[in-house]
């Protein structure tokens, strides 16, 4: 019992230490049935002496005491708003509660998706209720339309300046989502509206200018919507919020076929005009607790269908998130809607806005679509006969990955993912190659970090790199660090070093992408080398102390961090004699293992998110022989499903002096690459990422921007295949630097682009 108070008084001195919140509270239990709540603020300790439980009143002598025995349990409600100042929005003045809202969206994107259900036509949550009725959860987030917002009035039917119900459902812990189909009269003067161009005389482009009856009418509209939003941002609610919706109807399809809506039925330019028109009197009017979410009709999961629509594509100063409106379709077309959508808007989220049956034919399942990459940020069924039957929801909200309305926490930091969710997200990679991992005696230890940074030709690092990268579709990026230079007489780390370190992996994960770091050259051939896969079994311990030492500083430093950052144990490890691909003694192999094992120990020993932090463990020199792989014992780990395998691969080698092209022969061998790989592994429920790709050879082929278009064309034949077949078994490949090399990184430009369009291609299908 005292040991178990001890941990309780640390807790809450540490709460009261850090606490942000006037309503930080804790409430004891006694054991007579009694409660008592404490302000976190007023008190700072709780001592134990003489069998009393003590709890000091700040500025105060005086206890409040009651024998331990008494006390049944102490429960603490806390809750801090989490830190918005990296999120940036369309709108440049979002609040702080439309930034947080969209930082939970982005926290769980790819990891989990979250429920959300539309309301039927009236300002209610009787849908949600229904859900809740069959499947005993509630939606996590529920969608409001506007399309009655002309009629609306205090003692009507419907009186949206009544915000209860939405008020209501946040209150429960629900999030919004608002849309609008936009009615607008049948011809000027009507009291009957409509949203479908053929039954109207209302025309989009004069809706436009100034002084027409649709003017008149777009503005007033305009303007009851908008206060509404006022009371929501006045209570502290944001929204995600798609108007407009569906423009391009049929139009790419047949053109004669037209519009469904009458802001599509003048074209790409007048739509893009309303929108951004819509988006600048919304600001202008002081409303900025949106988050904006254009929806694009794409390929309906066939693209002899429907063809792309992307001219009404308002731009992304006026655009946060992407949606796709699926009705009856399968899981393989969601899957390639959603990876046609992430190529054409790479830094932007997707989700499923609309879905639902479409007459006799259902809508996947949840599990269908997600197992089959379709990994939307948000799906919402639509109410009425599109909406799927009971069963549906009930196997849908039963999904681990699938989020309800009791599970949202929008002042999350973390989200538990598992190795293999990770490795299926990581999509494109990239090496930060010859940066952070430059190392060299002639440097001298402990210099200032771009000494470093620039020693192997390459730039200092800034973070339009990253961004980059992300708009091209890149998702993981891997920073290769040594270490062995940036340490004092002890093994502590420079500090400047350190903050370097932490600096780039920001510029990674600010633009949402995966970030992979290690202890990189502290391994490999050469003197300075010290972490190595000793054949004396004797050497182990010293090593590891330091090993050990090091990864302690490292991942306290990082332990805050979300799931996107992940932590790779060493890089290529060698034995003694500098000997790759296999050790002169096969009594490296299991010096190897000791030291995955020590890695995995010692991160988890750190506990926060590090607990279960995904982390990555290679082979010996990070060979993928058959030799490398059987003598490979994956490490155990109490957090079941977080640990990553790597190899890497210049295969096969010296392919482009000797054969000048990718072909048959040459792919040959990366099928029994992956083969081998998915035996060992992937088979076993072990995720693997191909840490390093690129081209190697006797003759020192190094593709760059002065390489003939012959040998750029095969190198990107190459990456492709690799891509294409890593791809299949969910393994991602990080491509080892030149794609962009040198001074294009500070552009930052392609260095090589039909090798990082091939990528892409490989990848998205575009």
């Amino acid at each position: 019992m005292k040991q178990l108070y001890s941990t309780l008084l640390f807790l809450l001195l540490s709460l009261t230490a850090t606490a942000q919140s006037a309503n930080d509270k804790f409430t004891v239990k006694r054991t007579n049935g009694q409660t008592t709540e404490y302000k976190l603020s007023e008190y700072d300790r709780i001592t134990y002496k003489d069998s009393k439980q003590y709890i000091h009143k700040k500025g105060n002598e005086s206890k409040i005491g009651t024998s331990i025995d008494n006390i049944e349990s102490i429960t603490f409600d806390i809750f801090h708003q989490t830190d918005v100042t990296d999120v940036r929005l369309a709108d440049n003045a979002a609040t702080d509660d439309a930034k947080r809202l969209y930082k939970y969206l982005r926290l769980n994107y790819g990891v989990k998706t979250i429920s959300s259900i539309m309301a039927n036509v009236n300002w209610n949550n009787d849908e949600a209720e229904k859900v809740y009725q069959a499947t005993g959860k509630y939606p996590a987030m529920n969608c409001y339309d506007f399309i009655h917002i002309c009629f609306s009035a205090p003692g009507t039917w419907i009186n949206y300046e009544d915000i209860t119900p939405v008020s209501n459902w946040v209150q429960a812990g629900g999030l919004v989502s608002l849309m609008w189909h936009f009615n607008v009269p049948k011809a000027e003067g009507s009291t009957d509206v409509t949203c479908t161009p053929s039954e109207t005389t209302f025309k989009a482009t004069n809706a436009l200018v100034s002084g027409t009856w649709e003017n008149k009418w777009f503005y007033e509209q305009m303007d009851k919507v908008v206060s509404v939003l006022l009371k929501l941002q006045n209570a502290g609610i944001a929204a995600v919020w798609r108007p407009f919706h569906e423009a391009a109807g049929n139009y790419y399809h047949n053109p004669s076929w037209g519009a469904w809506f009458w802001w599509g039925a003048d074209g790409a330019d007048t739509y893009k005009r309303l929108w951004t028109t819509m988006f600048d009197y919304f600001r202008e009017k002081g409303v900025h607790n949106l988050i904006w979410v254009w929806t694009t009709q794409n390929y309906n999961g066939n693209s002899a269908e429907y063809d792309n629509d992307a001219p009404y594509y308002p731009g992304d100063d006026y655009v946060d998130i992407i949606g796709r409106d699926l009705y009856g379709s399968t899981a393989a077309q969601n899957e390639q809607e959603y990876r046609e959508l992430q190529g054409r808007y790479p830094d932007k989220m997707i989700t499923l806005a609309e879905c639902g049956v479409n007459g006799a034919t259902p809508f996947s399942s949840v599990a269908d679509l997600w197992n089959a990459g379709a990994r939307w940020s948000w799906f919402m069924p639509w109410y009425g006969a599109s909406m799927p039957a009971n069963s549906w929801w009930s196997d849908a909200l039963s999904q681990s990955f699938v989020i309800t309305r009791d599970q949202v926490r929008l002042d999350a930091t973390y989200v538990e993912e598992s190795a293999a969710s990770a490795c299926k997200n990581m999509r494109l990679a990239w090496n930060l190659g010859n940066t952070l991992d430059s190392n060299g005696a002639w440097i001298g230890n402990n210099q200032a970090s771009e000494k470093y940074e620039t020693a192997w030709g390459q730039p200092v690092t800034k973070p339009e790199l990253m961004a980059f990268l992300k708009q091209q579709g890149f998702n993981a990026v891997r920073v290769p660090v040594t270490w062995w230079q940036h340490v004092d007489a002890n093994d502590n780390i420079d500090e400047s070093w350190m903050q370097r370190v932490q600096e780039i992996a920001d510029y990674v994960i600010s633009n949402d992408m995966y970030c992979i770091i290690n202890i990189h050259h502290d391994c490999g051939s050469g003197d300075t080398q010290w972490l190595r896969a000793h054949s004396d079994a004797s050497q182990f311990d010293a090593i590891n102390a330091r090993f050990v030492k090091f990864w302690q500083q490292i991942a306290t430093r990082f332990i805050g961090y979300d799931q996107r950052l992940l932590f790779e144990g060493y890089n290529e490890m060698l034995d003694e004699k500098n000997t790759w691909t296999e050790p002169k003694n096969a009594s490296s192999y299991e010096t190897v293992n000791k030291f995955a094992q020590s890695f995995v120990n010692t991160v988890r020993a750190t506990g926060g998110n590090n607990a279960t932090r995904n982390l990555i463990v290679n082979t010996y020199s990070a060979a993928h022989t058959a030799n490398a792989l059987s003598h490979f014992t994956v490490p155990t780990d109490a957090a079941a499903g977080h640990l990553i395998a790597q190899v890497h691969s210049y295969d096969p080698y010296n392919w482009l002096a000797t054969a000048g092209s990718w072909g048959s022969t040459q792919s040959a061998v990366i099928t029994e690459m992956f083969s081998r790989l998915n035996n060992k592994f992937v088979s076993q429920g072990i995720p693997v990422i191909i840490g390093e790709c690129g081209i190697l050879g006797a003759n020192d082929i190094d593709i760059n921007k002065n390489s003939s278009d012959a040998q750029k064309r095969a190198a990107a034949d190459h990456i492709a295949d690799v891509i294409r077949q890593g791809k299949a078994l969910n393994i991602p490949v990080y491509y080892w630097m030149t794609i962009i090399d040198g001074a294009d990184r500070s552009v930052p430009q392609w260095t090589i682009p039909v090798m990082a369009e091939s990528m892409k291609q490989a990848y998205y299908g575009e």
